[in-house]
């Protein structure tokens, strides 16, 4: 059976490499320009979830579907000051893990916020699979970067972080007492997410996607989803892998790294950002 993907973005995504610790995504061209406005679109879908969180938003009446709009735009952040910001990080994780993965947010990252237009801490993504008796918590991580190199040394620098016992703990702290009365198998994540869990216990159940969203030399060189093109790509890609698993260090936890690349990541922010003050003013 086709796995549902709730944003439909397989219209513009393309899972592109798909092997064992590395999924990388193409988005390609069309009359030979880069697909940026299809890529913007299936994004900004991702906006009231994220903002909301996958429980709240299940059912929203058609008279309020405006102000629920406006209101969740204003949550992602509501400044001009984005240039730097990561929450359309977030929003790419969101999607590629909802969309490719199979995954349910458990928890949304907006309740890390400490204020309005303050960056959330800690992980910038809190979902789950479960198949069957197998259950994984996914603690996302997510890059936008001027060059894909920078974007893996900062992730590699996260995992460091991350997988420290009192790092863990603190986060778990944080998520569970944010975890919502009707999500799917709430007692084994609050089990899960014990103070007195075995953190033995809890690396086998958890997986950490990486998402490095960067901008690209290969479209300088390329205007069309030519052979040479996705050999470009590819390449590129396995490049990039092989720098991430040279230096995560880390073997008994399950992490996979996610690419995208774009011609330029300003670009894609610029837009986003287009986008998101105009539902703030619908």
């Amino acid at each position: 059976m086709a796995q549902r993907r709730p944003f439909k973005s397989e219209q513009v995504i393309d899972e592109r490499i798909c092997i064992n610790g590395l999924k990388a995504y193409h988005i390609g061209f069309d009359q030979k320009e880069f697909r940026l406005q299809p890529l913007v679109d299936v994004i900004r879908k991702v906006i009231p979830e994220f903002a909301f969180g996958f429980h709240e938003g299940t059912c929203v009446a058609q008279a309020d579907i405006v102000d629920r709009l406006k209101e969740a735009a204003s949550t992602v952040y509501d400044t001009d000051k984005f240039k730097k910001r990561g929450e359309f990080g977030e929003l790419i994780l969101h999607l590629l893990l909802r969309d490719f993965h199979n995954t349910i947010p458990l928890v949304s990252t907006i309740y890390f916020k400490d204020s309005p237009n303050v960056p959330g801490h800690g992980f910038d993504g809190v979902q789950v699979t479960v198949n069957g008796d197998e259950k994984k918590l996914w603690l996302g991580e997510s890059k936008l970067y001027k060059t894909g190199k920078a974007g893996i040394r900062d992730l590699i620098g996260d995992i460091k972080k991350h997988v420290q016992g009192d790092y863990m703990r603190k986060q778990f702290n944080l998520i569970s007492r944010k975890i919502p009365s009707d999500a799917v198998e709430i007692d084994h994540w609050r089990q899960l997410l014990d103070k007195h869990q075995k953190l033995d216990t809890v690396f086998k159940s958890i997986v950490i996607p990486m998402v490095c969203t960067y901008s690209s030399g290969i479209f300088s060189k390329h205007s069309d989803n030519t052979k040479e093109y996705f050999k470009d790509f590819d390449a590129e890609c396995h490049e990039l892998n092989a720098l991430f698993q040279q230096g995560k260090t880390v073997a008994n936890i399950e992490i996979i790294l996610l690419l995208m690349p774009v011609p330029d990541k300003d670009i894609l922010n610029s837009e986003l950002h287009k986008r998101l003050k105009a539902m703030q003013s619908i």
